[in-house]
């Protein structure tokens, strides 16, 4: 995610809330890069996916 908006100047003037709504999903996070395990990746979608649950419990309940 650091890589991201560092690359992305669209990403590099977001504060850092508006930036996880951006890049975190209910589904997930970004793909890392360098490629990482398939086993990583997914633990890190899964602390995406809690992430992204936590930051919108109160929209969503």
């Amino acid at each position: 995610m650091i890589r991201r908006r560092h690359e992305d100047p669209d990403l590099l003037t977001l504060p850092v809330a508006a930036l996880l709504d951006k890049l975190i999903e209910e589904d997930g996070g970004p793909l890392i890069w360098p490629a990482i395990s398939e086993s990583a990746q997914n633990s890190f979608d899964a602390t995406c996916r809690k992430l992204y649950q936590y930051l919108n419990q109160d929209s969503l309940g």
